[in-house]
């Protein structure tokens, strides 16, 4: 009978352990895809601040993009390319707390690519999770 107790409380013990870490890793599921969904909708609004920025933007493609959360800021690199054929490499900043303005991007070829101004047309944007939208 003691035994039959003992073993009763092992198995009782292991599913309860089991259920906890399912609650648990189910959280941080949710946690992560919120995060990622996060990430997407600051990559759009950064999309409307470049064309507020840039002109003759043809497509944007972004090849990485990371949160830091001491500053609130989402650092991005993209590949750009103008109605001209031209591409460039860049990384720049963007808060959603300041979703009309770029904070701050490495300048790498103004005269061709980076050139001051307003893309008033439609851009060919493709995201970090691989999907494609035109903004």
């Amino acid at each position: 009978m003691q035994l039959k107790r003992r073993l009763l409380m092992v198995i009782s013990i292991i599913i309860i352990v089991g259920i906890i870490g399912k609650m648990y890793m189910d959280h941080q599921n949710v946690k992560e895809q919120k995060a990622e969904e996060q990430k997407l909708e600051a990559e759009r609004m950064s999309v409307v601040a470049l064309k507020e920025t840039f002109a003759d933007i043809k497509s944007l493609e972004f090849e990485g993009t990371g949160y830091t959360t001491m500053t609130g800021y989402y650092d991005m690199n993209v590949k750009m390319t103008s109605k001209s054929e031209n591409s460039v490499n860049f990384d720049y900043s963007f808060s959603t707390n300041h979703p009309s303005e770029i904070a701050a991007w490495s300048v790498v070829d103004e005269e061709k690519v980076q050139i001051p101004g307003k893309t008033k047309s439609k851009v060919e944007v493709t995201y970090s999770d691989g999907s494609k939208e035109d903004i």
